[in-house]
């Protein structure tokens, strides 16, 4: 998973760079110090997770959430806050915020929302490989079903031209009309 890190505290950022890393190191971690760097990596580079601190100097953490949401849908977003309210909170889910955590950063904590954004990001993309795999199925079909409705009808009327052989021909040789009943049988199969 990739995973963008924003905030203005150096602490912070150190949590993330050493401690985040070490919680997962099969992850990559990218940790900037600002919102306008952020949105140009982000601008550039597809990321699954950016966690932002909410109050930093120059763009705050809702609006680097708001250029996330515009830019990618599939991107989650965690807010960081020192300040924690119902109001902030609300907001930030109401702008799409996947979760929000409170300062002083807890590693385990944030882990744990982590893997369950790799979990939830893990069944949508699986969902999606399923619906791309069912209308694969569903255009195959509708392409043989297509095919044999064509055949179904050349049959139907090869049979027809059989019947008006048989019934109402009367034109050429008994063998003749035979003939061509073996031509019509021969196309049928």
């Amino acid at each position: 998973m990739r995973i963008l890190c924003v905030d203005d505290d150096q602490v912070a950022r150190k949590i993330y760079e050493k401690g985040l890393a070490q919680e997962m190191p099969e992850d990559r971690i990218l940790v900037f110090e600002n919102a306008e760097i952020a949105k140009q990596v982000l601008s550039d580079e597809k990321v699954d997770v950016v966690i932002t601190d909410m109050v930093m100097p120059g763009e705050s953490g809702l609006e680097l959430l708001r250029f996330v949401r515009e830019e990618s849908t599939s991107t989650e977003v965690i807010l960081v806050t020192g300040h924690a309210s119902i109001d902030t909170s609300v907001e930030a889910m109401r702008l799409g915020a996947r979760d929000y955590i409170e300062k002083p950063i807890d590693i385990s904590l944030l882990r744990e929302k982590l893997e369950n954004i790799r979990e939830y990001q893990r069944r949508v993309s699986e969902t999606e490989d399923y619906r791309l795999a069912k209308e694969a199925v569903e255009q195959h079909a509708a392409e043989g079903i297509a095919l044999l409705e064509g055949r179904v009808e050349q049959m139907r009327q090869l049979i027809l031209e059989a019947r008006r052989i048989t019934e109402t021909d009367q034109s050429g040789t008994a063998e003749q009309r035979l003939e061509k009943l073996k031509e019509i049988l021969q196309r049928l199969s």
